[in-house]
């Protein structure tokens, strides 16, 4: 009988791995039995509190107080969503606005870094809920009213009209995937995963409930090291890393800058990397240095629970590599502008999903949820939900897909979504700037911004360091005297994009 709460994961990892060590984050370590000892401190800690039912934010660094906290949340009948303490104040404060939560969990670490920013909520820190007895009972008694389409945690993405959408994904969707995850890539209780992705970047998710449910080890590795690739390859070397489920960004790093020729992490047999397309060059040289090592290209929106397609790369791959075939007990499939499923081999349609691993909808936003969870065209006879991904793809002969591109202004950017027209309207607040149009080059993997007005390029990226994370600011700047206007007076996007290509 399949579980109903991930709590059960981390409690049979702890029974049958009390001794083992379940995660590391270079400051300190935890044995599966501490994991779940600290996580029911916690959340007996928070019984008393409003938490019941709530999301409760969690503002601080990746690493084992994170887990612990999560799961603490998790314990009292909430839900976690992670803040990461390097998004503006200003972004940060708007996510709080969306959750509109009674209160915050943070550490000593990071509390400084909430002075700049405004909440009203009872502050808590995770160094002192951990200091609490269990209360077994108390914790009993919220099981017992959890479901397993329960939330169990929000991620924030990046919204067109400047508000973040909160991803809402719950208890059930998270359990059906990890089984089918783990067993389809073999990973197991001898794994030791090296984990790349911030706490509130879906790709982590499969980090963590791999390590849960396998018993494998999970070493975090900081996020300050990915801007140095020795350091990351010594970690790797160091700590017998065997598998790495990265944004390809994260791959590229290491062989932009030549890292397997300083090390090669032998131990590392395989490798599952998603986010954003995998140039072939970097893929061909992950393969030459790690040769029996598997390779798999993962796709999927948050809004799916992490991925709904895999591919296992076995050749050399001098085009685009296919996003592969649907994950077990999930349906994808394409459709046209009619509604039409396309079926025939190199006809593009969007990418939809339906399955339980969907997730429960935006947090807050009915009206957002409602234009891309949305009833299956092809089915007039029953309710059945599914996610319109906005992602365009066709069939090869061989049946896998391949993933052509965004049906919208949303771009893949060093592994994360973003929304263009969230910069759009931010640039366009900035008050030199009379019209801007935000796109992006593939090829450079640059966000490029063209702008009508007399703003200077420091002046926008001054700007923007304010309300936006570091990865969505934009590395290239163009002036133009008049913006090109289609007939209905809407910014010409495709004669703007055939120039700056042109010039490229």
């Amino acid at each position: 009988m399949m579980e109903t709460n991930v709590l059960e994961f981390l409690e049979n990892a702890s029974a049958f791995y009390a001794d083992k060590i379940a995660a590391k984050d270079g400051n300190r370590e935890c044995t599966f039995s501490e994991l779940c000892q600290n996580a029911k401190r916690i959340g007996s800690a928070l019984l008393e509190r409003p938490v019941f039912g709530k999301t409760i934010p969690v503002y601080m660094e990746k690493g084992v107080t994170a887990l612990e906290t999560f799961w603490g949340i998790t314990y009292a009948g909430g839900c976690y969503s992670l803040m990461n303490p390097i998004q503006p104040p200003e972004r940060i404060e708007k996510i709080l606005d969306i959750l509109n939560a009674p209160c915050l969990i943070t550490d000593h670490d990071s509390y400084d870094g909430l002075s700049d920013i405004k909440f009203d909520g009872q502050i808590f820190f995770a160094e002192d809920l951990v200091k609490s007895q269990v209360d077994e009972d108390g914790i009993k008694q919220v099981r017992e009213k959890s479901i397993d389409t329960d939330a169990l945690y929000v991620n924030f993405t990046s919204g067109s009209t400047g508000v973040p959408k909160g991803v809402v994904v719950g208890h059930k969707s998270v359990i059906e995937f990890i089984h089918y995850f783990v067993s389809i890539f073999h990973i197991t209780s001898e794994d030791i995963i090296g984990n790349q992705a911030p706490f509130d970047f879906d790709v982590s998710v499969k980090d963590i409930y791999s390590m849960l449910l396998t018993g494998a080890t999970m070493y975090i590795i900081p996020k300050e090291c990915f801007s140095f690739p020795k350091k990351v390859l010594d970690i790797l070397v160091e700590e017998k890393i065997t598998t790495l489920i990265w944004a390809v960004s994260a791959l590229c790093m290491i062989t932009s800058l030549r890292g397997f020729t300083y090390k090669i992490p032998t131990a590392v047999n395989k490798i599952l990397f998603s986010g954003e397309v995998m140039p072939p060059k970097h893929l061909q040289e992950w393969r030459q240095a790690l040769p029996q090592a598997m390779f798999v290209n993962l796709y999927g929106p948050t809004e799916i629970t992490c991925n709904c397609t895999y591919y296992m790369v076995e050749e050399e791959c001098q085009e685009a590599i296919p996003i592969g075939k649907a994950f077990p007990n999930e349906k994808v499939f394409l459709l046209d502008e009619s509604q039409n499923e396309v079926c025939t081999v190199n006809a593009e349609g969007e990418i939809c999903v339906a399955g339980s691993t969907l997730a429960l909808g935006y947090y807050g936003d009915t009206e957002r949820t409602q234009k891309v969870f949305v009833q299956n065209p092809l089915n007039p006879n029953y309710h059945e939900l599914i996610y319109r991904t906005g992602d365009m793809a066709y069939y090869r002969e061989d049946g896998n897909l391949v993933y052509v591109g965004r049906k919208d202004f949303q771009i893949k950017h060093l592994g994360h979504r973003v929304e263009l027209g969230e910069l759009e309207t931010y640039i366009g607040m900035i008050q030199e700037i009379d019209r801007v149009c935000c796109l992006y080059d593939d090829v450079k993997q640059q966000i490029v911004a063209i702008y009508q007005g007399k703003a200077d390029k420091t002046d926008i990226k001054k700007e923007l360091r304010k309300k936006v994370i570091k990865y969505m600011i934009p590395e290239r700047y163009i002036i133009v005297e008049q913006m090109p206007l289609t007939p209905n007076g809407k910014i010409d996007r495709k004669r703007l994009k055939a120039e700056y290509f042109k010039e490229r």
